[in-house]
């Protein structure tokens, strides 16, 4: 991420109800931090086998006409719902994943759709979502299509060492925007892996009394900086992606999360976490939409 942010959400379309329904949904977002959408599509056509034939003229002015007629029908759309929103589109011919990751940069929010939940979802989060998940230079928002819609905290992932702050504060920023609290999650690796459908059990403190300590060194920090947002700890033994989907599945109807944030990389239990097995499955397996933020690069 670039140190000074534009005030625009941008949202990735190619015409699939779940990138539409993504859409609408960083449309709210812009509303409810009265900023501008940025929709962008595009045109690829990538080299066949044999490129000194191409593709014939035709064709290619159908695709461009076809984009141009995609993104006046998501702003159409968009603007009935929110007709004060401004909203700019963007058509381009370069590979989706690329052009996304260049327009993601320095921005407020990228936002991409996925379908379905479970295993069917991890295999048809497609190259666009998860190239982006790994590479994008904002934070980056997965939304489920069949998403369940909750009123409940922010959930984030974390560790309490500095590869962990900006995802910390991003959730402090959007449970601050949103008038709910932060959950702050630390899972302890030390018993194995657990499955997705167990309640995960929390451990004892004194097994754990560094990664206390940190944590709550961290989130006191954080604490101050946002007065209002109430904070809760969470300390579960197992694999940090079924801890995070593990509370946000078995916690009070209320307190299921509305969002759930993961940073990049951590250590130890949450070593790899971006774009590793814990931010997949997170991403593959969550209810509700899933934001990855990564450090700020030079």
């Amino acid at each position: 991420m670039s140190g000074d942010t534009r005030p625009v959400v941008v949202a990735g379309i190619d015409g699939s109800p779940e990138s539409l329904s993504a859409a609408n949904w960083a449309a709210a977002e812009a509303v409810r931090r009265r900023l501008s959408v940025q929709l962008q599509h595009s045109v690829y056509l990538p080299v066949t086998g044999r490129p000194a034939y191409g593709y014939p003229a035709e064709f290619i002015e159908y695709a461009g006409i076809h984009g141009h007629r995609l993104l006046e029908n998501a702003v159409a759309e968009i603007s009935a719902a929110y007709p004060d929103l401004e909203i700019t589109t963007v058509l381009t011919s370069n590979d989706p994943r690329q052009a996304l990751v260049e327009a993601s940069d320095g921005v407020t929010m990228t936002v991409v759709g996925c379908l379905g939940t479970g295993r069917l979802r991890k295999v048809m989060l497609g190259s666009v979502s998860l190239h982006l998940a790994a590479h994008g230079r904002s934070p980056v928002a997965v939304v489920p299509f069949h998403r369940e819609h909750r009123a409940g905290p922010v959930l984030v992932g974390a560790d309490g060492l500095a590869q962990s702050e900006p995802a910390v504060e991003f959730a402090f920023g959007e449970a601050e925007i949103r008038g709910v609290g932060v959950v702050a999650a630390i899972a302890h690796d030390n018993w194995g892996h657990q499955g997705l459908t167990s309640r995960p059990n929390t451990f004892d403190m004194a097994e754990a009394r560094q990664e206390h300590a940190l944590l709550s060194k961290q989130l006191a920090r954080f604490a101050k900086q946002y007065p209002q947002v109430p904070i809760h700890e969470h300390y579960f033994s197992g694999q940090p992606a079924d801890c995070l989907l593990g509370y946000a599945r078995h916690a009070p109807p209320a307190g299921r999360p509305q969002l759930i944030v993961v940073g990049s990389r951590g250590r130890g239990v949450l070593s790899g976490l971006f774009l590793g097995s814990t931010s997949h499955s997170v991403i593959a397996h969550a209810a509700c939409p899933v934001v990855v933020v990564r450090p700020i690069s030079i």
